[in-house]
């Protein structure tokens, strides 16, 4: 059986907000908001362009170079250059006509990648092997992943395997008690590769739906991360040949190019087939997502805007190119 990840029962409707309260901005909103450093620049750079100027070989440089550097990567830069030019080429265009092709050309970058986590239970438990750099909201994403999950009706146990940071094994703990999810720890600088082997054991000892393990993320000594990660999926195989079934990647939207690096380093060391981008803040260099999507091409299945649960949502492509683009969804 295969579900989707962040399908949660029907609520209650929540209570009305009192007068003094403000209301919760709508995803969107907190979307853009957390683009809005990307979308201001493009925005500014693109009307700086396209102000009384007709379209050129000199205006589409201009425009790539600034697709570019907003780390949109080159060949999304030459698909949207490339839109403008085969139709207006010679003519006079504004930059609302250039914000909007950016963002269906984005879009149409994005949406292949855009997919809903589906989780096989066939394999009890389904491990989820979690991997980043430090700092990128491994823990935090996975304590919002497990609230969904357990919302959803499922039993989920945690694995501290970050076992070289004494703060994501007590966080990790904190989100356990949140969600009513076990959690498998040990001493500080313990074995990773045999916490998960415990964890898988003590998971299908109880009958549990979901095991996620968190690992360390130390770029400094690539060798050693290499080692240890590779130890840990060599261990869960013995366990069950197609374990980790799914390997999350963090990414923090702030990174920029250096996100190109990462994935390219977790993927070859542990099979990384999911993204999650998160610290989707006014700081984000968002456009990032979009040249990873072109590159590697791996899913995007979730994206975070914050620090409680429900800032963490399945990635829409069509609402992240409109943010990026500065632009309205096309419902409203």
């Amino acid at each position: 059986m295969a579900i989707s990840a962040g399908v949660t029962p029907p609520e209650a409707p929540a209570p009305e907000p009192s007068p003094d309260e403000q209301p919760r901005p709508t995803w969107f909103r907190r979307l853009r908001q957390g683009l809005s450093r990307t979308s201001a620049q493009l925005t500014d750079q693109i009307s700086g362009i396209f102000t009384r100027r007709k379209l050129d070989e000199d205006t589409l440089q201009d425009l790539e170079d600034v697709l570019i550097q907003s780390d949109l990567g080159v060949e999304t830069a030459l698909r949207i250059t490339d839109t403008l030019a085969a139709g207006r080429y010679g003519k006079d265009i504004s930059p609302d006509e250039v914000q909007d092709i950016m963002a269906s050309e984005i879009e149409k970058v994005l949406e292949p990648v855009a997919l809903p986590l589906e989780l096989d239970l066939t394999h009890k438990p389904h491990v989820i092997l979690v991997v980043g750099v430090n700092g990128t909201g491994k823990t935090t994403t996975i304590g919002k992943l497990a609230a969904k999950l357990a919302d959803g009706g499922l039993k989920v146990m945690l694995a501290a395997g970050d076992t070289f940071r004494a703060a994501a094994i007590e966080q990790l703990k904190i989100w356990g008690e949140r969600t009513n999810s076990p959690v498998v720890s040990s001493k500080l600088g313990a074995d990773a590769a045999g916490l998960a082997f415990d964890a898988f054991e003590k998971a299908r000892e109880a009958g549990t739906d979901v095991l996620i393990i968190d690992t360390a993320g130390r770029l400094q000594n690539k060798a050693e991360l290499m080692d240890e990660l590779e130890k840990i999926v060599r261990v869960l195989g013995k366990q069950d040949p197609e374990a980790p079934h799914t390997v999350l990647q963090t990414l923090d939207a702030t990174t920029g190019q250096n996100a190109l690096n990462q994935v390219e380093i977790f993927r070859n060391v542990a099979g990384v087939n999911g993204l999650v981008m998160t610290k989707l803040d006014g700081t984000a260099r968002g456009g990032i997502l979009v040249a990873i999507s072109a590159k590697h091409k791996l899913p995007i299945y979730f994206i975070g805007v914050g620090e409680s649960v429900d800032d963490l949502e399945p990635f829409e492509a069509g609402d992240f190119a409109n943010a990026i683009a500065g632009r309205a969804p096309a419902e409203t």
